[in-house]
């Protein structure tokens, strides 16, 4: 009867062992992906459109003073 509980439990074990082995890579991916997709929420993208738009700005502006010596 000793075996049977010692199968039981290493069956148990082996079990959870294997979901974890399985589903530990699976949880890291949605999580990088999650924060991916944060990257592209509605605001970041308003805020890097204005970024963008505030260098150009930048740049092109004729109150820049030109290194010309």
């Amino acid at each position: 009867m000793d075996s049977y509980y010692f199968v039981i439990v290493i069956t148990f074990v082996g079990f959870f062992a294997l979901a974890a082995a399985l589903l530990v890579p699976i949880y890291r991916f949605l999580k990088k992906e999650e924060q991916t997709a944060e990257l592209w929420t509605e605001e970041s993208m308003v805020e890097a459109q204005t970024d963008a738009t505030t260098v150009a700005n930048e740049k092109s502006s004729p109150h820049t003073k030109s290194p010309v010596a």
